[in-house]
């Protein structure tokens, strides 16, 4: 897609998937879409360096581009995954501006994703999900047949009871909640807490930045569902 004078322009971009783990049964239930941008002399970014993933979202055309690469390369990478393991599921970030619009549905079906939706988890961030757009991008979502998942939940502002009105399906603990479990009574307090209010909302919990075994087991034993990390 061209560019309007002005408009950010979207790099190159790969794809990492990081394994999630069912932590009861050790099976590996799907895995997060992690974007990377390729720069000229080949060497990979993160979204967040340059605050370009900030300016990319800021500009309707750049989202987009952005979004119509990210998909085909979810075509590429996942489409025969989810022919040949029945329930397995990708995640990827989806801006609450394109979730919650049509578009979503015009970008899955020109990448050819249509039949996948169902094995599509569409993740938006915690500070997202609680404006307006985002609340209303999750209902239209799930109303689609796309499961949702609220990220980075324990690093905004928000407290436990804004989530109550909210739709979606899991609910994923960021990493800076997970390393000091092992170390720190009142960090295992708050997972706790977390786990007794997955029950109400009826989410599934998916733990971030799992990277040992200790960690694995002691979520598995606090009744979380799922580790997502690279042990």
């Amino acid at each position: 897609m061209p560019h309007p004078s002005g408009s950010v322009s979207v790099p190159p971009l790969t794809m990492h998937y990081q394994p999630v783990v069912d932590l009861h049964t050790g099976a590996v239930a799907g895995a997060e879409a992690l974007m990377r941008f390729v720069r000229a002399d080949g060497s990979l970014a993160s979204p967040a360096e340059d605050g370009l993933i900030d300016r990319i979202e800021t500009d309707p055309v750049a989202v987009v581009t952005l979004m119509e690469r990210l998909f085909e390369c979810l075509a590429r990478d996942a489409a025969p995954l989810f022919d040949r393991v029945p329930g397995f599921y990708v995640s990827v970030n989806v801006p609450p501006s394109v979730l919650g619009t049509g578009e979503i549905s015009r970008l899955m079906t020109a990448s050819g994703m249509e039949p996948y939706r169902t094995r599509l988890v569409a993740e938006i961030t915690e500070r997202q999900a609680l404006t307006d757009l985002g609340r209303d991008a999750l209902a239209r979502a799930r109303a689609s047949g796309i499961r949702v998942a609220v990220d980075d939940f324990g690093t905004g502002q928000s407290g436990l009871a804004q989530l109550m009105g909210l739709e979606f399906d899991i609910l994923k603990i960021d990493r800076s909640q997970v390393q000091p479990l092992l170390k720190s009574v009142m960090a295992e307090r708050l997972l706790r807490g977390v786990v007794a209010l997955a029950g109400p909302l009826r989410v599934r919990l998916t733990a971030e930045g799992v990277e040992t075994r200790e960690q694995a087991f002691f979520l598995r034993a606090a009744g979380v569902d799922y580790g997502q990390g690279w042990y």
